[in-house]
């Protein structure tokens, strides 16, 4: 990508770690990855760039949820409205926060921080 960086874009293609992206994005933009799973517990708003949504969901793969109607962010077919959106991302934001609480009551309510806590107690308390 032409001009990656500048503070702006970075192409992180190649880095290793997806969780420490997510940390450090300020937006994620995405089309149908799990990423949204993670990204989700931060709290920072979510951006989806579906302009293949029909073929992605009718032809190739379908989804494992009503993704269109649980998405806890916007559904943006075009680059334009991509842009635009990132352009007014704390409006974006607020609107869809209904949504979004509503997605993680839904997908990520055992992500609090203590899981693998909960997961030692369960292995121990069959080991007595």
């Amino acid at each position: 990508m032409p001009a990656a960086g500048n503070g702006y874009v970075w192409d992180v293609s190649s880095y290793p770690d997806m969780g420490e992206l997510l940390l450090a994005a300020d937006v994620l933009v995405t089309d149908y990855t799990a990423a949204t799973f993670d990204f989700a517990v931060t709290g920072k708003p979510i951006l989806f760039f579906t302009y293949d949504l029909a073929h992605y969901r009718d032809n190739l793969r379908g989804f494992s949820l009503d993704f269109e109607a649980d998405a806890p962010g916007p559904l943006l077919a075009t680059s334009e409205e991509l842009v635009a959106a990132l352009g007014r991302v704390d409006e974006v934001t607020a609107e869809y926060a209904g949504k979004y609480a509503a997605f993680r009551d839904k997908y990520c309510d055992l992500d609090d921080g203590h899981a693998a806590a909960r997961a030692v107690d369960a292995m121990l308390s069959r080991e007595a």
